[in-house]
């Protein structure tokens, strides 16, 4: 079956995910601190991400569609406004430089045993095709078993240091693209600092770049943060940055 470019799908992804405004339907909380404690579970694994590879983009979906299978990766939830429904994944890196990472979707069979976003689980279901998964594809009846879980950051209404670095620049894409929407919401991230007043992703130069006001004093240049404040327009506000080596 024919798939579409990367372009066109990262495309989609920023079209469907543009309003995911809930992912902790909390209040907003400004002065919330990040614990720089918690270490996030994320998976090394570089047959994953060639199994991703040639389903997604070297049309191999014959040798996965309908098998069942056991995937080890961290979990996140997103609503999908524009289709009004709620996406479930286990995602992971190719390898320690967490250049390259994969997505897997799927439909859990009891969505509310599900674990806190960024925890550690094994997912076992049924791979199949359907119009209805972001990809065309996803796991169906899909089984979660908590490996470890996560007890991080929840007080925030955006929480960006449970996704993995493709999720993570396509919802900032979606703050920047559409501020009205998040204007005044808590948000959480992790990045490099650049300068005085800017973050850079961390594990990829030039991948993005966020502006930031803060009034207190910002760790060296190059220093790996967790950092939380108010997004106002089209920039982190009032923020705070926590040093951390755990991303």
């Amino acid at each position: 079956m024919k798939r579409s470019s990367p372009f066109l799908r990262v495309l989609a992804l920023l079209l469907i995910l543009s309003a995911l405004l809930n992912l902790g339907g909390c209040k907003k909380k400004t002065d919330s601190k990040a614990n720089s404690s918690e270490k996030l579970p994320t998976v090394l694994n570089q047959t994953e991400y060639v199994i991703y590879q040639n389903l997604f983009y070297n049309k191999k979906t014959d040798d996965y569609v309908g098998k069942t299978v056991t995937k080890t990766g961290t979990f996140i939830r997103l609503y999908d406004r524009w289709n009004d429904m709620t996406r479930y994944y286990v995602w992971g890196y190719m390898d320690a430089t967490k250049c390259c990472d994969w997505q897997w979707e799927f439909v859990p069979k009891d969505p509310g045993s599900l674990p806190p976003d960024g925890s550690l689980v094994e997912m076992k279901g049924k791979l199949v095709y359907n119009e209805n998964a972001l990809d065309k594809y996803w796991f169906t009846d899909a089984s979660v078993k908590l490996k470890t879980e996560f007890t991080g950051q929840k007080d925030f209404d955006v929480d960006l240091s449970t996704m993995d670095s493709t999720l993570e620049r396509v919802q900032l894409m979606n703050l920047m693209k559409d501020p009205d929407l998040f204007n005044g919401k808590s948000v959480l991230l992790y990045g490099r600092v650049k300068s005085l007043d800017s973050i850079q992703h961390p594990y990829y130069d030039n991948a993005w770049t966020l502006k930031f006001s803060a009034d207190t004093q910002i760790p060296a240049i190059g220093t790996m943060v967790l950092i939380n404040g108010t997004w106002e327009d089209d920039h982190l506000v009032q923020a705070t940055l926590t040093p951390t080596k755990d991303y």
